[in-house]
């Protein structure tokens, strides 16, 4: 399903695989619901990939945890002023090493400002093969 971000995986496609993946989630008790599974569902919903509202008791998503100024960045559309401070909150770090809460806001953030491509590229690199 990774795929979906590389182009490779159909609108239709990805729905009935997101369908058949929560609905084995939701019956596996002993399954915990990461943070890269929220990224990866929220990315969906934002592409406008439909996931049915039963699954909405998976996860709860904290607004919280984007910072202030990038908010406000992303309320404006300043889409050039939130990748720099994006940039700068990862540094010289490597993608795979930051934290699952800034990834979190990063990828949210790019998602809200509607920057598909960065976020994809991201995407690929930090989530695992089996989300």
């Amino acid at each position: 399903m990774i795929n979906y971000f590389n182009g490779d995986y159909s609108k239709s496609k990805i729905e009935k695989d997101i369908e058949s993946f929560l609905k084995k989630i939701k019956k596996d008790k002993k399954y915990f619901f990461s943070k890269k599974d929220q990224i990866f569902l929220e990315s969906l919903k934002y592409d406008g990939i439909k996931i049915s509202k039963k699954y909405e008791d998976l996860y709860e998503i904290n607004n919280s945890e984007i910072p202030t100024d990038i908010k406000d960045m992303i309320n404006n559309d300043e889409k050039a002023a939130a990748l720099l401070r994006i940039v700068e909150v990862i540094g010289q770090d490597d993608l795979e090493r930051i934290d699952e809460d800034t990834l979190y806001f990063i990828i949210s953030t790019l998602n809200q400002l509607n920057i598909d491509l960065i976020r994809n590229n991201i995407l690929l690199k930090v989530l695992p093969l089996k989300v």
